[in-house]
């Protein structure tokens, strides 16, 4: 068994000594490596939507409106990523949007009674069965 083990010692030991047949392969100099470039950034447009509108009556007329404004960037093939988005009150003083906060409210009218119109239609809203007295416990 030992000698087994010399004579795998010693094949080994001759053929990582012995030079290789043939030439070395051939390396071509090609030069210092340039990085690659970062990829250009896909093209995208900027938009702008209201994405929100509360508007709360009240039966005593009061009525309060908000609204959110969200830019987005249009990816394309329906996809888009949000940028900016806020929120405006009606209900804030501005001297330099007062008459664009009163030709919104007539719109919010006019939306009201086409909304109004369009509930008869479809269908008025149903009563609610009275409540049962409670007793307690």
């Amino acid at each position: 068994m030992q000698w087994t083990a010399w004579i795998g010692l010693a094949l080994g030991v001759v053929m990582v000594a012995t030079p290789k047949p043939g030439p070395p392969p051939v390396i071509l100099e090609l030069g210092p490596v340039v990085p690659t470039p970062a990829p250009t950034p896909k093209s995208e447009q900027r938009k702008r939507l209201v994405t929100v509108i509360t508007v709360q009556n009240s039966p005593k007329g009061d009525t309060v409106a908000s609204f959110e404004v969200t830019d987005i960037a249009d990816e394309g093939k329906d996809r888009t990523r949000t940028l900016a988005s806020k929120t405006y009150s009606l209900a804030e003083e501005n001297p330099d949007v007062k008459d664009l906060k009163e030709h919104i409210f007539r719109g919010i009218r006019e939306l009201e009674r086409d909304m109004l119109k369009y509930a008869e239609k479809a269908g008025p809203p149903k009563e609610r069965a009275p409540l049962a007295p409670q007793t307690r416990p």
